[in-house]
């Protein structure tokens, strides 16, 4: 009986250590999603789809929603959609991005964006002290 409650401790005491998503870190998606989103255009991207999770455009066009460049946005979607964060579709010639379908991807990519405003929000309190 003691034992038992102990290992329940134990687990309860985990919990709290770990941000990211066993299955996402065990499946490296995590590390994938870092390297993509490493810079401002890949959270800002990455926090759009998140906030706007129907949402389904060219580049261009999500480059103005992002407030960057069609030149600066369309590696980053496109690498996003090789790791098989964003899926691609041919609509008239044109490449049209949206939000995969995979929950274990969306999931991570959720968790990620939470995790890019809580580090955020804690920079800019430390800034303004």
């Amino acid at each position: 009986m003691e034992q038992k409650g102990f290992e329940q401790q134990q687990a309860l005491d985990r919990a709290d250590e770990d941000k990211v998503i066993p299955w996402a870190e065990g499946n490296g998606l995590w590390g994938v999603l870092t390297r993509l989103a490493s810079d401002l255009i890949g959270a800002d991207l990455v926090a759009f789809f998140v906030d706007n999770p129907y949402a389904n455009d060219t580049a261009q066009g999500l480059a103005v929603r992002v407030g960057r460049q069609p030149s600066e946005v369309g590696p980053v979607l496109d690498a996003l959609v090789q790791d098989g964060f964003l899926d691609v579709v041919e609509m008239g010639g044109l490449r049209v991005y949206l939000l995969t379908e995979e929950s274990h991807r969306r999931q991570t990519l959720q968790q990620y964006a939470t995790w890019l405003r809580e580090g955020f929000h804690w920079a800019r309190l430390a800034l303004e002290r």
